[in-house]
């Protein structure tokens, strides 16, 4: 049994027919026809099996003749240059189908490379002859597509400074390509390592390309392009530093550490201090060790937390330590160390707490729901403005009836300055609760924590039946405040007329 072959035919925009054959007809009958009329032969193309293995060498092309009368037919081979070819040609004997006219077959042996090309098969019979076009005709699923990949910053740091850029070209429907990389517009003949194209089975074959450049010519903003042309695809793409950054002025930011103090509220409620050393711009987290120490060297336990992906695509990790609120408060150091297979040296920075100047408490005020929020009968907010304080780090819970509430009930702002001379903040809290709530007297307390208070907290709290809320009092209620204060002014002045006039009376009696 020979190689196998067959005929290719189009059905519709994408779906390819294969009819197999085999090589070896055997010797076939003769058999005389002679109420039949002569018809010419239709030609169909045969090659060898899609995406066969592409080490296969030599190639077999072939020829297809059916439907013909008489028998006699010959074949001939020609190559795209119109030359006629005469080695690696087989004829088989023409074969009698069930239709009463014959079939016939004839082969093209080529090299692998030379399977690329485009060849002829002409049938030569009684009546005329017929030309039909053979090459390998099988396509991709998916269209071509190329890409190109900037260097990865860590190879910059090896000792030869160099890095490379990689450009892959998918879905080619043969190996005949050609490639080419060019610097600034000039073709570049060293530092290339390109495999040949691979198959892909039903992808077509891949091609990839890389060029090696330094460091010196991608800072300097070198423009680097990948070229490449084939029968079917032809494309090019470029690369550098700006191209890949835009407007940004450093793309490839360098790993750094920053630290982060504790918040006010975990000092308070946990009584210890939570130090945080955020590790970013990283290409992997592989590698990374983060160490806490103290300023006497002493090692502290180190939390290293998932890795989150920053919006530049890189790695960013945050290691974690917990300290006492007292060491924290009196003006301890602590080191965080980072190191990482893509820093030369490790990274050091310390972090204490920062005295502040100008510190002050803050006032806090609560503020019932407005009466025409409360005319709706739909909600009901209670506002607490805290304001005039510093440093700016305190936090904000409210609670009901004593208990606390979740915080996805209420909404906080972060701290706005609210002065520069002296330098002061503010911030403020809405609770939203439901009409129904605040009129069946329930209590709300805005319940504010700030390293300044007296007891490090204090809280404010109103309901329904309110009447005075650290001065701030309704309108009705103001009148009658009001009003009472006027009549007491009036009556110590009557008293004081009165005292005086007896005073005086007894005085001129004497």
């Amino acid at each position: 049994m020979g190689r196998q072959i067959g005929i290719c035919t189009r059905e519709g925009a994408d779906i390819s027919l294969c009819n197999w054959y085999f090589e070896y007809w055997g010797q076939g009958t003769m058999v005389t026809v002679t109420s039949a009329s002569p018809a010419a032969p239709s030609l169909f193309p045969l090659v060898s099996s899609c995406w066969a293995d592409e080490s296969q060498d030599p190639v077999a092309l072939g020829c297809l003749a059916k439907d013909f009368l008489p028998e006699t037919i010959d074949f001939s081979w020609k190559d795209n240059t119109n030359t006629s070819i005469t080695d690696g040609i087989k004829k088989f004997p023409s074969v009698l189908n069930t239709a009463g006219t014959y079939i016939a077959t004839t082969q093209l042996s080529v090299t692998a490379s030379e399977a690329q090309g485009v060849f002829y098969c002409t049938a030569t019979y009684p009546s005329g002859k017929e030309t039909i076009k053979v090459h390998q005709s099988c396509q991709p699923t998916t269209e071509p597509s190329m890409t190109i990949r900037p260097p990865a910053r860590d190879q910059f740091l090896e000792p030869n400074k160099t890095s490379t850029i990689i450009c892959s070209v998918k879905n080619l429907c043969n190996q005949a390509v050609t490639l080419k990389w060019l610097k600034e517009g000039v073709e570049v003949s060293s530092g290339i390592h390109t495999v040949a194209p691979v198959s892909s089975g039903r992808n077509g074959y891949t091609l990839i390309s890389e060029l090696t450049v330094s460091e010196k010519d991608w800072n300097n903003d070198r423009v680097y392009s990948c070229k490449v042309e084939s029968k079917n695809f032809s494309d090019i793409r470029n690369t550098s530093k700006s191209f890949e950054c835009g407007i940004i002025e450093d793309c490839f930011p360098e790993i750094s550490a920053q630290l982060i103090p504790p918040n006010f509220a975990d000092i308070y409620i946990r009584k210890s201090a939570i130090l945080t050393c955020r590790v970013t711009n990283m290409q992997s987290t592989e590698g990374l060790n983060v160490i806490w120490t103290r300023e006497d060297g002493t090692e502290l336990k180190t939390s290293i937390g998932e890795q989150k992906v920053q919006s530049n695509g890189r790695f960013s990790v945050d290691a974690t330590t917990s300290v006492c609120a007292d060491e924290w408060e009196r003006g301890d150091k602590y080191t965080c160390e980072v190191t990482h297979p893509e820093l030369i040296f490790p990274l050091k920075k310390t972090l204490t707490k920062q005295p502040v100047t100008n510190s002050h408490a803050p006032s806090v005020y609560i503020f019932p729901p407005p009466t025409e929020q409360l005319a709706l009968r739909e909600a009901a907010t209670v506002t607490c403005l805290v304001k005039s304080f510093n440093p700016p780090d305190l936090f904000i819970k409210w609670l009901s009836n004593g208990e606390e509430l979740n915080a996805s009930k209420y909404i906080s702002t972060q701290p706005i300055q609210e002065s520069s001379q002296p330098l002061l903040y503010f911030a403020y809290s809405t609770l939203q609760i439901s009409e129904q709530e605040w009129n069946t007297g329930n209590t709300y307390t805005c319940l504010v924590g700030h390293e300044k208070l007296p007891l490090q907290v204090t809280q404010r709290t109103v309901d329904k039946s309110t009447v005075y809320l650290d001065g701030f009092v309704d309108a009705e209620e103001e009148d009658f405040y009001n009003l009472w204060t006027t009549a007491s002014t009036f009556i110590i002045l009557f008293l004081l007329s009165l005292f005086y006039s007896t005073t005086v009376t007894l005085i001129k009696v004497k």
